[in-house]
């Protein structure tokens, strides 16, 4: 399948980012002043009068608020106001607390909270608080490995003990991309600890979670008192046995980042063999469809948020497979279609930015943070990685 590309590449890229550093603007003057759970939108208004019924900040489900000051400090570092670091650092008593105070209320989303705040701010501005905020979050996340079994244990509250919890002996896909956490940590301490239990999960991944053919299962159970593997499981695809794109991309984008923290050679091959496949599952809408295994009776809603990552991930893998013709024709090509009229939000009053993302029409926070990602790496803009 082959698309003609009109026009310069960089000059829609450039529009479509521009209109992602005016909006986070709109949603800070939306913002009410606490964290709370923004992870979806219908209408793309993060901040309106339903705010208040969304899930604290301290709520063990909460976990993707730092997608949202992340997005603020992607555009700090290309604009240097100096008033989105500072509005940043305000809410850094919020994530003291969480991982502080309320360590057993946390799950495995740790990584996604505190790598594109904590860590992206101590590298942005060498914050001692927030290193130690990071640090912490680390810890708490290294808490949650099950050594029968080798994996980190996704959900439920680490003080848990029943086997019949609906959290027990669950691995889920998404972790893959909490693992930088862990490995940042190993490298800022010298505690090679961290490191070694990214490496189990993710090996445990690559031999229980990715099918041959290049597909994923969403989840994985283990027999809570052996750690004997029980099989395949599901909780945000279709069914167990479909192909979730999402989650798809969280393996291609944390088996590439996993490479580069070390040199694992399988965890290369595997990021370009998921991607690979991901890719050839793709058809001439571009933007993937939320889980390409749906009966054929189900509508094909497409999944942008998906999209956004993967072309993170391919952009990763060029990093050290530059010659990877494939991957770099289909980040412009998925990063492209996002920034056309279908998907980007040019009002700039409205805080989101990606439409119909998760196979509805609506929005997402993670969506729209590494759609923005992925135009800062693309266009060169300045840019301090956090994964």
């Amino acid at each position: 399948m082959k698309e003609t590309i009109a026009g310069p590449i960089e000059a829609k890229l450039e529009q479509a980012w521009q209109v992602g550093i005016k909006k986070i603007y709109a949603g800070i003057a939306q913002f009410p002043g606490e964290l709370r759970e923004i992870a979806e939108s219908k209408d793309g208004r993060y901040f309106d009068e339903s705010y208040g019924s969304m899930l604290d900040f301290y709520h063990i489900g909460c976990w993707v608020p730092s997608f949202f000051t992340g997005w603020a400090l992607i555009a700090y570092e290309s604009s240097d106001d100096r008033s989105l670091l500072r509005w940043a650092n305000g809410l850094q008593g919020s994530y003291e607390k969480k991982v502080f105070e309320h360590a057993d209320n946390t799950m495995h989303d740790l990584g996604f909270l505190y790598s594109p705040y904590c860590v992206k701010l101590y590298k942005l501005n060498g914050d001692l608080n927030h290193r130690k905020t990071a640090l912490r979050s680390a810890e708490v996340l290294a808490s949650r490995y099950v050594v029968k079994g080798e994996y980190l244990k996704a959900w439920g509250r680490m003080d848990e003990n029943d086997p019949s919890s609906w959290g027990s002996g669950i691995a889920i896909i998404d972790t893959m991309m909490n693992l930088p956490l862990l490995f940042w940590a190993t490298e800022e301490t010298g505690n090679y600890y961290y490191r070694d239990i990214a490496i189990k999960h993710a090996d445990m991944t690559m031999k229980r979670m990715v099918r041959p053919d290049g597909s994923v299962y969403h989840a994985y159970r283990f027999d809570s008192d052996t750690g004997q593997p029980v099989g395949g499981d599901n909780h945000c695809g279709h069914s167990v046995e479909s192909y979730w794109a999402r989650g798809t991309t969280w393996a291609m984008y944390g088996f590439a980042i996993a490479y580069r923290y070390t040199g694992n050679r399988l965890y290369l091959e595997t990021a370009i063999r998921l991607s690979e496949h991901f890719i050839s599952q793709l058809d001439d809408k571009i933007v993937p469809v939320w889980d390409f295994r749906l009966p054929e009776q189900e509508p094909d809603h497409r999944d942008s948020s998906a999209a956004a990552i993967a072309a993170n991930a391919f952009m990763e893998i060029l990093r050290f497979d530059p010659g990877n013709v494939l991957l770099k024709e289909w980040t412009d090509r998925l990063l492209l279609k996002l920034s056309g009229e279908d998907y980007t939000d040019n009002n700039p009053d409205c805080p989101g930015l990606l439409r119909q993302s998760n196979g509805k029409q609506m929005y997402t926070i993670y969506g729209d943070y590494f759609y923005m990602e992925a135009l800062a790496k693309r266009l060169s803009k300045p840019f301090t990685n956090c994964w």
